[in-house]
């Protein structure tokens, strides 16, 4: 399967007692910086034949979708993307895109407007991913109009610049999604369904790999390597995710996911 990938981290931590004291429902999106380290390596390392390894925001890669291009992007906006993220980022001279839910910025563990604005000076590309973070599945236009139209604006006028891109919060979309936000000014919707950019991607459903807490480096060589069984697979458990979240709904469907999150941190399985 040809295309490149869009990564989705979340938050970065500094160890294992910072992970341990994030919130177990939570805690399945959450890489310590030793871990994120190894993803950076290995992609950096990777051996693609003729193409080299080229980090990339997602616009550039929606213009131009070439193998051996990748993404690395964030959502959320948790503080950690400015403090752990970005120095390693900068040092590589790699460029991202952060996803900023935009009522939490400069609350408490969130990015700053300071911080934001400094990153976005330095080439990283700065997104929407909603204004309350709040799942839009089941939502009418005009909620889904609030949410991404006030984040925009919002966006726009603390860093001063276009903010023409945007993420699906919470993993479940609506149909009526896309349209809404092409309405809005957006040039793009990244949605959380795992799959590959190429020439023939719809911009407004563009897909990304979601990297959890236990992802290792190598899976993301073999993602960016095209290989096909790695992607069946994600594509396999993403559908009996979304199966799931349908007959349990959403919120209890993460609940439970905390829950066993939180009993394999006491068992140490």
């Amino acid at each position: 399967m040809s295309g490149a990938p869009i990564f989705v981290y979340h938050d970065v931590v500094a160890g294992a007692d910072a992970l341990a004291a994030v919130a177990p429902v939570h805690r399945p999106y959450v890489l310590t910086r030793a871990q994120f380290v190894s993803h950076l390596e290995a992609l950096a390392a990777a051996d693609l034949g003729a193409a080299a390894p080229c980090a990339s925001t997602v616009s550039e890669l929606l213009d131009a979708p070439a193998s051996g291009r990748f993404v690395l992007s964030f959502d959320d906006g948790h503080e950690s993307n400015y403090s752990e993220v970005f120095p390693l980022l900068a040092a590589r001279r790699w460029p991202a895109t952060f996803f900023v839910v935009a009522s939490w910025v400069g609350t408490r563990a969130a990015l700053s407007w300071s911080q934001l604005r400094t990153m976005a000076d330095a080439g990283m590309e700065i997104g929407s991913h909603s204004l309350t973070h709040a799942s839009i599945q089941g939502c009418s236009r005009a909620e889904i109009r609030r949410e991404f139209g006030d984040s925009k604006r919002i966006l726009e006028d603390g860093l001063g610049r276009p903010v023409t891109i945007a993420s699906l919060p919470r993993g479940s979309t609506e149909p009526s999604a896309a349209a809404v936000i092409a309405e809005l000014g957006y040039r793009a919707f990244c949605t959380s369904e795992p799959g590959l950019v190429s020439t023939t991607t719809n911009p407004f459903d563009a897909p990304r790999i979601a990297i959890r807490w236990r992802t290792p480096a190598a899976f993301v060589t073999r993602v960016l390597g095209g290989h096909r069984l790695t992607l069946a697979r994600l594509r396999s458990s993403y559908a009996v995710k979304q199966v799931g979240k349908r007959i349990v709904g959403a919120e209890r469907w993460r609940r439970v996911r905390g829950a066993m999150v939180a009993g394999t941190a006491r068992t140490g399985l």
